[in-house]
């Protein structure tokens, strides 16, 4: 079988394609044997021209006949266009004829993954592919076993991928590539420390990697290494000056790290580049709220809602400043925007829970943060701004039921712990309230507040009290 790549650098491909749509366009009849039709619908299949792949194919199957190379690439095609069981059915009868052509395996079990058939079925078809293919030059061989880690990446087998890629790169241990597709699997199987070891082991390989220090950049981010994660894009910056990406990712780790300044910084440089980038702009007027410059911020977000009135985010920054101006009414109508506009923005339904809880209606607030909370089950502040909802209609029973939930998702965090342990020490359940907190404290004692902002201090236990301030004491 003919390699489709790069086939548009080949004098001999090109001719056919010209004599081809000469005869097209004349009506004059051309020969083109069965080789020559594959290579011309491989050029206009490499050139994304969908149509054309067709038409030549199908042209190609009136002048052989069933040939069974010929009806392949029209599955191959078929698959292309997501027509995975039409393909399938195609196909089906050619396996005793083409049981040797690792095209052949690598066609049904793009088709059987697209149908979403058992793993097995095109794990299976994957692997004889491999099989076929052990003898082919070595960069096609490499292209094989990064298309099926494609495949697979993008049908989200993870898992299967990255014993691909695995293989892939003890076979081609040169190949930075595999290594890279190594790290984004890891990576998406939340294995952090992993993916840090394959972009490390591309580094070993190539020091002035570029992509390598930006897929760091990436991982340090995921696990909020934030200075680490600034490091690595500031190599990737150093190395290619043009690595518009990295600058943006290092302003969105600044402001994760609380580095407003600095991520402002990152986005206006970025800007200079890309001046209609919208979320850039938008990033620009987060940081003004956050480092005071309120009246800026808000001149930033009207520019956006200006000319962008379905942006969400605009909307969110403005009703942001709207609430810390303390305009509820508006700031709840304006979060309401947002939320007509993106009902699955999770921050804005909290949001609007807190504007709700503000003006002491509770029944709504509750209502947004069960909202928040069904978009995303891993993040605190939804948990405690529910329980502590609960806590204030005097409904003490849905509290504890909402911070153990919790914790049921997000396990001994500390912040539901002491608020679980506040909420015993205020319904007499000593010792309840002694084992949250100790626990809490011994992760983290610089959250204690939460607990002694919800427990008076003529409640607090002794035990507690000189815990506290016996970390005072060494601060």
């Amino acid at each position: 079988m003919r390699d489709s790549g790069d086939l548009y650098e080949d004098k001999e491909v090109v001719s056919n394609v010209k004599r081809y749509e000469a005869m097209k366009r004349s009506g004059v009849y051309a020969y083109f044997d069965v080789e020559e039709f594959l290579m011309i619908v491989d050029y206009y299949m490499s050139h994304d021209m969908q149509n054309k792949a067709v038409e030549a194919c199908e042209t190609a199957l009136k002048t052989h006949g069933p040939d069974p190379e010929l009806q392949l690439k029209r599955a191959q095609i078929h698959v292309h266009q997501g027509k995975a069981k039409t393909a399938l059915k195609m196909i089906m009868p050619l396996e005793p004829l083409l049981n040797d052509d690792y095209e052949f395996y690598l066609t049904k079990a793009s088709a059987l993954l697209q149908l979403g058939k058992d793993e097995k079925s095109f794990i299976d078809c994957f692997k004889k592919a491999l099989e076929l293919s052990e003898d082919v030059e070595p960069e096609e061989r490499e292209d094989i076993f990064m298309s099926i880690g494609e495949m697979l990446e993008n049908g989200q087998y993870y898992k299967p991928a990255l014993s691909i890629y695995k293989v892939a790169s003890k076979e081609f241990p040169d190949n930075i590539d595999f290594l890279f597709k190594i790290g984004v699997c890891y990576e998406s199987l939340d294995r952090i420390d992993e993916s840090l070891e394959a972009y490390n082991r591309a580094i070993d390989l190539d020091p002035f990697s570029e992509c390598a220090w930006y897929n760091i950049g990436i991982a340090y981010n995921r696990i909020s290494e934030y200075e680490k994660a600034i490091e690595a894009y500031n190599y990737a910056i150093a190395l290619d000056p043009t690595f518009y990406d990295a600058l943006f990712n290092k302003g969105n780790t600044c402001c994760n790290a609380g580095l407003y300044q600095e991520g402002m910084e990152c986005y206006q440089e970025y800007l200079k580049t890309y001046p209609n980038s919208v979320s850039a702009q938008c990033y620009v007027g987060e940081c003004l709220f956050h480092l005071g410059r309120i009246e800026e911020a808000e001149r930033c977000f009207d520019s956006i809602i200006t000319l962008f009135s379905d942006y969400a985010d605009a909307w969110f920054g403005k009703a942001m400043i709207l609430g810390l101006r303390e305009d509820y009414a508006d700031a709840i109508a304006t979060m309401k925007k947002v939320l007509e506009l993106d009902a699955e923005y999770d921050a804005a339904w909290f949001q609007l829970g807190r504007l709700y809880a503000a003006v002491d209606n509770l029944e709504d607030s509750i209502e947004s943060y069960r909202e928040a909370l069904k978009l995303n089950h891993y993040d605190v502040n939804f948990w405690e701004g529910l329980a502590l909802a609960y806590y204030m209609l005097d409904d003490v029973r849905s509290t504890i039921s909402v911070l153990t939930k919790g914790l049921d998702y997000l396990p001994d965090d500390s912040i539901l712990l002491y608020t679980l342990a506040a909420v015993y020490q205020m319904i007499g359940r000593h010792d309840e309230c002694i084992a949250n907190f100790r626990k809490a404290f011994s992760q983290n004692p610089e959250l204690c507040d939460r607990f002694t902002n919800i427990v008076p201090d003529n409640k607090i236990p002794r035990e507690i009290a000189q815990l506290c301030k016996k970390h005072d004491d060494n601060q």
